[in-house]
């Protein structure tokens, strides 16, 4: 290489060096932080008690220490938290996604946020993780609480930390995905003990878990515990959490004598009122609650005997079309008639234990004049019509007319079934439905499906 060439580089690099220098220095500015006062410092007990029925926007600063024990991680919840502290806890709405999560423990400083309830659960709204909150240790979490379906329905727990032991979910939620991940829906499965009492388990569609399907046994689970209306609502926080591995409740009754439907109506025709104690029936729900063309405290009931009749329950229960279902009388059960219609009256759903899914029984292809003529036989059972016309209206909506050549009857329509209002079909049709009686004979179809033309 030419020296004066080497020369020239020599001196080139020490000038850049140079100016390189002379350009940094240690006196740059720091990024700007928020400096987050603590003011007066309350409990979450203190701050739920500063709601009575109004939103309060808060304009001074008041703090709370508390521990998050449920995050938006698992996507089951979405621009939430829990938190909690030894006094209480409370939902908290983010005003973004993130950036807290289960065991931190936290100071939140209350100023520009917003206490509020939605739909009866109280939450704390417009909490913005950078500008509200400190995160102070992490991975402080904290233990559930140990209680009963019992207590946590009677509202006292809203957004705690909470284990159930020896639940389960109801039959016709087991072995059920928890939520519809396809179609990303929230669904709410019903968690039980072996007492009876239920809570609802709500699920978002958009959780990591949500196609996973529901256990079928026994065991322990934790939760959050939420509110919707008078809904009491659990949040599964990971579905690890979720321990149900154990044999189910053993289902009452069991050393009851079973009775059968037709032995019930033949005892009551003979002058017996009552249903012996220490007895049971099992059947299969042939009305349809989801479309509520009855009673919502009646149930109309099938057993293998062939025979039908109506359950009251003392409030509205929730049996689906098509489940089994098992009733015990740990004493006499009365049996009666309303405007001719023959039901065992008053019956707590304490004493009703869903079986599962079961299969529906045929309906008897009938006339109308067999069904006139032979009542006890076919009330509350499932009967089909052919070459029916419906006269009357042309709407379902109260009472219609049904005949089919041989005799006639009504067709009647309760104002709550979801198909009242609907345009009736013209011309002549075939009719499935329960026979029922309201000092005459009356047909109450299930839902639209039960028309064919």
């Amino acid at each position: 290489m030419n020296p004066k060439n080497w020369n020239t580089r020599i001196i080139c690099t020490l000038l850049a060096a140079f100016f390189l220098t002379a350009c940094i220095h240690d006196d740059f500015e720091a990024p700007a932080t928020w400096e987050i006062p603590i003011g007066e410092v309350i409990t979450i007990n203190q701050l739920r008690n500063l709601y009575a029925g109004e939103a309060i926007t808060f304009d001074t600063d008041l703090s709370v220490y508390a521990t998050v024990t449920m995050d938006d991680k698992s996507g089951n919840i979405y621009r939430s938290a829990f938190i909690q502290d030894h006094t209480g806890a409370i939902n908290l709405r983010l005003v973004a996604p993130g950036g807290i999560y289960k065991g931190d423990s936290v100071r939140i400083n209350l100023k520009g946020t917003t206490l509020d309830s939605y739909q009866r659960m109280l939450q704390l709204d417009n909490i913005n993780v950078d500008k509200n909150m400190v995160k102070l240790d992490v991975l402080k979490d904290l233990s559930p609480k140990t209680l009963t379906i019992s207590q946590l329905r009677t509202g006292s727990y809203q957004a705690q930390l909470v284990k159930l032991e020896n639940v389960q979910f109801k039959i016709a939620d087991a072995g059920k995905p928890f939520a519809d991940k396809e179609g990303l829906q929230s669904l709410n499965r019903i968690l039980e003990d072996c007492d009876g009492s239920q809570v609802i388990v709500r699920t978002s569609g958009y959780a990591n878990f949500a196609n996973t399907n529901t256990p079928s046994g026994n065991g322990s689970l934790i939760a959050v515990v939420s509110q919707f209306q008078n809904d009491i609502q659990l949040y599964i926080r990971q579905i690890e959490e979720v321990q149900l591995n154990h044999d189910r409740c053993a289902i009452p009754g069991d050393d009851y004598s079973l009775i059968s439907i037709a032995e019930i109506r033949q005892n009551h025709q003979s002058g017996t009122t009552t249903i012996p104690a220490n007895s049971r029936i099992e059947g299969t729900v042939i009305s349809d609650r989801e479309n509520d063309n009855h009673p919502g405290q009646n149930l109309y009931l099938m057993d293998e005997s062939g025979a039908g009749i109506t359950l009251r329950f003392s409030s509205f229960h929730n049996f689906r079309l098509g489940t089994k279902i098992r009733v015990v009388f740990a004493s006499p059960m009365p049996v009666g008639t309303f405007r001719g219609l023959l039901q065992i009256e008053n019956i707590p759903h304490a004493n009703a234990y869903d079986l599962g899914p079961s299969v529906l029984p045929d309906p008897a292809t009938i006339t109308m004049a067999q069904a006139i003529n032979n009542m006890d036989t076919y009330q509350s059972t499932l009967v089909h019509f052919n070459n029916v016309t419906i006269s009357g209206g042309n709407n379902f909506s109260g009472n219609l007319t049904i005949s089919d050549g041989t005799g006639q009857m009504l067709l009647y329509t309760y104002p709550y079934a979801s198909f009242h209002g609907t345009a009736i079909p013209s011309g002549n049709v075939s009719i499935t439905g329960i026979l029922s009686f309201y000092d005459e004979p009356q047909l109450l179809i299930r839902n639209l499906n039960d028309i064919t033309q």
